[in-house]
């Protein structure tokens, strides 16, 4: 709707094609606020809004969504006005997959020269400061990297964590250390959440004429509590 408000897009560490983009069930969350806020309703037909405007801003704010891990509370979500599902179907043009899958829609502006960039870690936050600094074992590493597939995708979960597990995992060493089994992790939530949808947008943009630029951020904070590789990281 505000197209032609935009001359150039710049996507900075995330995309709409990223897991944590979009609210999957906004129900949920409505259902969340109208409890903390005693907004009550019926969650398909009533607008919360104006009971909301009458609420102080302590209390909206003190409104807690628990999400599953790895997945939004409060974000967009597909409403059928301002975000709606696609209607035409891709296009056929080439001969890559990833031209005519899901997501080619977010990537139909040609028109409009696109900047994409990403940080060397995307997923730093996704662990906890003791997991950052110490490492932990391949145990660990699995819990992980299952509650990431489940949450974040619908079919062959057993696959996708078997295809993850194999390809980032140094099979040169016999034996993984602590660091090495959370950088490899690090790296896989980077690319699945973060770098491989944003990648993907950029491809896209590019298939259909657009101007595309791509942009590593390699700058690194003085501030930062992760002293053991010399990396740029994404806080936010």
């Amino acid at each position: 709707m505000s197209k032609e408000l935009l001359h150039r897009v710049v996507l900075l560490s995330g995309s709409g094609l990223s897991p944590w983009a979009l609210q999957r069930d906004p129900l949920s969350a409505k259902r969340r606020v109208a409890e903390d806020t005693g907004c009550h309703g019926d969650l398909l037909e009533d607008d919360l809004a104006p009971c909301l405007r009458l609420k102080p801003l302590s209390q909206l704010l003190s409104v807690q969504v628990h999400p599953p891990r790895f997945l939004p509370g409060f974000a967009p979500f597909i409403d059928g006005t301002i975000l709606v599902n696609p209607t035409n179907p891709p296009p056929t043009t080439g001969s890559s997959t990833v031209a005519t899958s899901a997501g080619f829609e977010l990537a139909d502006f040609p028109e409009r020269d696109l900047l994409f960039g990403l940080t060397s870690t995307e997923s730093y936050l996704d662990l906890s400061a003791q997991d950052l600094e110490f490492g932990f074992n391949e145990t660990r590493r699995d819990r992980i990297l299952r509650t990431y597939v489940r949450n974040s995708y619908y079919y062959h979960l057993n696959e996708i964590f078997s295809t993850l597990k194999n390809e980032y995992t140094d099979w040169e060493k016999p034996m993984q250390n602590p660091l090495s089994v959370r950088d490899a992790t690090l790296e896989v939530l980077s690319d699945g959440h973060t770098a491989a949808p944003l990648i993907r947008i950029g491809y896209l943009h590019s298939l259909r004429g657009g101007k595309t630029f791509f942009l590593h951020f390699l700058h690194q904070s003085g501030e930062r509590d992760f002293p053991q590789v010399c990396i740029s990281i994404n806080f936010n």
